[in-house]
């Protein structure tokens, strides 16, 4: 069971670095922009925010996820009612519904925090208004110290 938790938290992981937003040329559009409340509301369907904010292979990948611990619950249901005084079934099937319930809430903050994060590196800073540093600052930064004075 632990292993198969690593392993799908692993896989997780890894599509939501490899997914990560990509650089857009030009001005943002503001009209475009993702709203965090309807990414919040459209994955409560496991992939649905992910949709929303044009993550597909993350929005699959939930789904996937999810798919999968709910067959696995339905056959542990099953097997569960076959014996029901069997404790290794009863918490293999309890162990399943936690699943579902982490990829589930994995799958919303994903979601909330990719829509409002969805033009973190689009924008430039305006490097005009700083003033240039003085020599003794740039040298302190650099650990060189001038005692000369």
């Amino acid at each position: 069971m632990l292993s198969s938790l690593l392993k799908s938290l692993l896989l997780l992981l890894t599509i939501s670095v490899a997914s990560g937003q990509t650089l857009a040329d030009g001005d943002v559009d503001s009209t475009s922009a993702k709203q965090g409340g309807k990414a919040l509301l459209y994955s409560f369907v496991p992939g649905g925010g992910q949709i929303y904010n044009h993550r597909f292979v993350k929005a699959a990948v939930f789904a996937s996820i999810f798919a999968y611990y709910g067959y696995e619950y339905v056959k542990a249901e099953g097997e569960y009612e076959d014996a029901p005084l069997d404790q290794d079934l009863h918490r293999a099937r309890n162990d399943k519904i936690w699943m579902m319930s982490l990829v589930w809430t994995l799958n919303i903050i994903d979601a909330y925090v990719d829509a409002q994060l969805w033009d973190f590196d689009k924008y430039e800073i305006d490097q005009e208004g700083i003033p240039p540093e003085s020599d003794d600052e740039q040298n302190n930064m650099n650990g060189t110290i001038d005692d000369t004075d």
